[in-house]
């Protein structure tokens, strides 16, 4: 049983403290494959659920500003993105799924949470519009940012406890 509302059918997640952790300390996002775990309780709330073809969409949205001070290139970014998918949902996405945004945290751009650019990217690249997609995250940028982008909002601590408080 899915723990989304039955009309959501993209499901776009934050990454960090939402699909993985770091395990480095003082770190506030993983560097090299080494880095991280999946978050605890993850992979039971999502292995058991079909994405991809026939099931559900999914999609990431991160702010990734490591990238920008040169703490790991663009490249190692997608690929821990693309293995935290993994290692939640059993499914890897395609790469265009997953949006994330190298600015420096000041930038001022339109892509980085709170601001809604990765999120729509997410969006155009499924083919969804805002009313079947949910944003799952642990900010108040993340709820911010699906507001901005017209998404419903559900914190991975209601994901874990199995409640299905979107809004």
């Amino acid at each position: 049983m899915s723990p989304f509302p039955p009309h959501i059918r993209l499901v776009i997640f934050d990454a960090d403290n939402t699909l993985r952790r770091v395990t480095v300390p003082g770190r506030v996002c993983p560097w090299g494959p080494e880095e991280w775990e999946p978050l605890p309780g993850i992979r039971a709330a999502l292995c058991g659920l079909r994405w991809g073809a026939g099931g559900l969409l999914l999609g990431m949205a991160s702010n990734q500003d490591q990238v920008f001070y040169g703490h790991l290139t663009a490249d190692m970014a997608r690929r821990l993105l693309l293995d935290a998918a993994e290692a939640a949902t059993g499914h890897r996405p395609p790469d265009g799924a997953v949006r994330f945004c190298i600015h420096a945290m000041d930038a001022g751009c339109g892509c980085r949470k709170p601001e809604p650019g990765l999120l729509h990217e997410a969006m155009e690249f499924q083919g969804m519009d805002p009313g079947a997609t949910l944003f799952v995250g642990d900010a108040d940028v993340d709820r911010e940012a699906a507001r901005r982008a017209g998404v419903a909002f559900l914190h991975v601590d209601d994901l874990l406890a199995g409640r299905q408080g979107a809004g």
